[in-house]
């Protein structure tokens, strides 16, 4: 998946900008130096595109992992309750690990966290995506599973944990967070816990607050998911050219136009469009009933304009298009969105 597809929580800027102040840093200047507008992630439901988050990530690094982090290993987890939920109430140890990898894109998608299981031992595989990346993700993933770990089981191990980098230098706090000496220069970021209790029954599990739990962050993740797929993506680019082109394009011209954009070739996107059961006919299709309803509804545009808006050659091609697909010609559909 490109990154652009991807995304992360928002609520991970705020914390971020939160620990600025913390350490004594102007939070305005944090967010300007970062590419932030507070006000783009005030909702509790606001994302970060996955390339905007590399980019920016790599700036906060070098900000703010100047020293030891400040509290619990479990303050991150103040941010993301919906993700607290499904990792601290469950069944077994077992059970709440497995829940991490599942419900992990409630933080963000962007990288990839692999776990294995073998005997008493479980390890974790963790993917950094994009360039100049350091170790901290890793770390900061690999210190809040072992310290979730430790809820389920106070004598788990850390038995083993290396990382990419070949120096930790800033994030040599996260690294003490484990317990264990971190291997330097390692093929991958990795770590082992080991435990004779992962399915051991949890003593303080709560069989009914956990189903509220998990309806919860299900819900989210479904919310994600959905916005992680392609056609959207084209949906979007689609209907930013329509409203920069006032005038009739061809549809094979708006495909052109649309990979330029996505940096992929023709095959590429029609194979992406593809996998989700879908052909660029029918994204545009849907894009222009989409849109020719927005401008009906919610503006003075007559009828030409909207046609032209949409990519139409004709008002009456426009017609019978919409009046085809929505069971209504546009002056009627425009009058029962007013009445």
């Amino acid at each position: 998946m490109d990154l652009r597809q991807k995304s992360v929580s928002a609520r991970i800027y705020r914390g971020l900008l939160d620990a600025a102040e913390r350490e004594g840093l102007d939070r305005s200047k944090v967010a300007h130096d970062i590419g932030i507008d507070e006000a783009d992630i005030a909702a509790a439901d606001a994302r970060v595109p996955g390339d905007k988050h590399v980019a920016m990530l790599q700036l906060a690094e070098s900000c703010l992992m100047r020293g030891a982090p400040e509290g619990d290993v479990f303050d991150g987890l103040l941010y993301f309750p919906e993700l607290a939920g499904v990792l601290c109430n469950r069944p077994t140890l077992r059970d709440a690990l497995r829940n991490y990898v599942t419900y992990r894109d409630l933080i963000g998608n962007v990288d990839w966290l692999v776990m294995q299981e073998h005997g008493d031992e479980v390890a974790f595989e963790y993917v950094t995506e994009g360039e100049g990346r350091n170790a901290s993700s890793a770390l900061g993933n690999f210190a809040l599973i072992a310290g979730v770990a430790k809820l389920y089981d106070v004598r788990l191990r850390v038995r083993d944990a290396g990382v990419t980098d070949a120096r930790l230098g800033a994030i040599a706090a996260l690294s003490g967070t484990l317990g264990v000496r971190v291997q330097l220069d390692q093929a991958r970021n990795r770590m082992v816990l080991q435990s004779s209790a992962l399915d051991r029954a949890f003593e303080v599990y709560n069989a009914p607050l956990a189903k509220i739990h998990m309806h919860a962050a299900h819900g989210i993740l479904q919310r994600i998911r959905e916005q992680g797929r392609f056609s959207p993506t084209v949906e979007r680019c689609l209907r930013d050219v329509l409203r920069e082109h006032a005038d009739a394009i061809e549809p094979k011209s708006l495909q052109t136009i649309v990979c330029e954009r996505l940096s992929l070739t023709r095959w590429t996107l029609q194979r992406k469009l593809a996998a989700e059961c879908k052909t660029f006919s029918e994204v545009l299709m849907q894009t222009r009933i989409d849109e020719a309803r927005m401008l009906l509804a919610h503006t003075p545009m007559s009828i030409s304009e909207i046609s032209e808006r949409v990519g139409f050659a004709s008002t009456t091609a426009f017609t019978r298009f919409f009046t085809r697909a929505c069971g209504a010609p546009p002056a009627r559909y425009r009058g029962r969105c007013r009445v």
